[in-house]
């Protein structure tokens, strides 16, 4: 990628066999050569959504603020900074959960979730002041009309750029006043006698989702000594069903996005839940799972991939013990089995639809 008459070095993180995917877009060189039109020096940068780190890296001399939303992002920067030769103290992150102070100029690849988005525009709205630009990035197939909505509700001047490279930018200008300042999360609605809240952007947005309800029928007999983990635990829902039915278990919860983890801990109590955000399995217990669940992620934003999965499940067969079952519910096409039967010595359908199935491996 090319930016101030240099040549940045990119990598993706998690590493990825797809050749044809870069670690950088259209929408970071449409925003990189936007920003060309300001002054940048003594300017408060905000980015929020940089993936892979390149606008972090192609902009670490102006010490931008990054909003870092997933463990395997974080790893990306980190990554990038040290192929460029970039030291790293020049790494300057928040959590999504956290204020960013003052704000002069927002830059935000806009996300497949509306109301992510929304989470990051009202973020960058509160820390804006009455000078503030905010330039949002997306390709042009991508677009949806919401993300006009957005911007307006917060922003009293929203134009858009002219594409290039078929990417685009939403402009935004003059921070509306007298905002109502809603909670950051919500409550899911359910059947199961929960009480479910979750952050935005964190997977099933507004309900607990078919596949995670088949495998929630699916669980076995949980006893008290059990040791449980939720892989991808997204907002902790599998686990907290667990706990409604065995409260003095050992539940471990692991996912890559902050948001995630962050709902997880409003739905379960502290005691024997144990929390971590890790997109690499690596985490510090000694202990071998019973019972390992996982509705594991096949797409990443825009792009579909069993990638990230099967990483899980070849992560996680070394935390399972010996008499441990690991149960996956996942759609029947993506057609996991095929994968699992090279990992465990022993893998079954437990039940499915026409829609998705629930997988049982052990290792004998």
């Amino acid at each position: 990628m090319q930016f101030d008459q240099k040549k940045w070095d990119l990598e993706r993180y998690p590493k990825t066999k797809n050749k044809s995917l870069r670690a950088w877009s259209a929408i970071d060189e449409l925003i990189l050569s936007e920003i060309n039109e300001y002054e940048l020096v003594e300017k408060k940068i905000t980015l929020c959504h940089d993936t892979y780190g390149a606008l972090a890296c192609a902009l670490n001399s102006y010490h931008p603020l990054n909003i870092v939303l997933l463990n395997s992002q974080l790893k990306a920067i980190k990554n990038n900074f040290e192929i460029n030769k970039i030291p790293a103290n020049n790494i300057h992150w928040n959590n999504p959960l956290k204020s960013n102070g003052t704000n002069d100029l927002g830059l935000i690849k806009i996300p497949k979730s509306m109301a992510l988005f929304e989470f990051y525009i009202k973020n960058v709205h509160q820390s804006s002041n009455a000078n503030s630009i905010i330039l949002c990035g997306f390709m042009t197939r991508n677009f949806t009309p919401k993300m006009i909505d957005i911007a307006e509700h917060y922003f009293e001047d929203v134009s858009q750029s002219k594409a290039k490279k078929k990417a685009r930018l939403l402009i935004l200008k003059c921070p509306k006043k007298n905002i109502q300042n809603q909670l950051n999360f919500h409550a899911i609605e359910n059947d199961l006698g929960l009480t479910i809240k979750q952050y935005p952007g964190v997977f099933s947005n507004k309900k607990i989702d078919f596949g995670t309800l088949l495998l929630l029928e699916s669980l076995p007999e949980i006893n008290d000594h059990d040791t449980i983990m939720d892989l991808a635990c997204g907002n902790g829902v599998v686990a907290a069903y667990i706990r409604k039915q065995n409260p003095k278990c050992s539940i471990h919860l692991i996912d890559d996005n902050f948001l995630a983890i962050s709902s997880a801990k409003l739905n379960l109590p502290k005691d024997n839940s144990y929390f971590h955000w890790k997109n690499d399995l690596q985490i510090k217990t000694n202990e071998k799972f019973n019972l390992i669940v996982c509705n594991p992620p096949f797409h990443f934003e825009f792009e579909n991939t069993i990638e990230i999965a099967l990483n899980l499940f070849k992560n996680a067969k070394k935390y399972l013990a010996e008499s441990g079952t690991m149960m996956i519910v996942a759609n029947t096409h993506l057609n996991y089995s095929t994968h699992l039967i090279k990992l465990f010595g022993s893998v079954k359908t437990i039940t499915s639809n026409n829609k998705y199935e629930v997988i049982s491996c052990s290792n004998s």
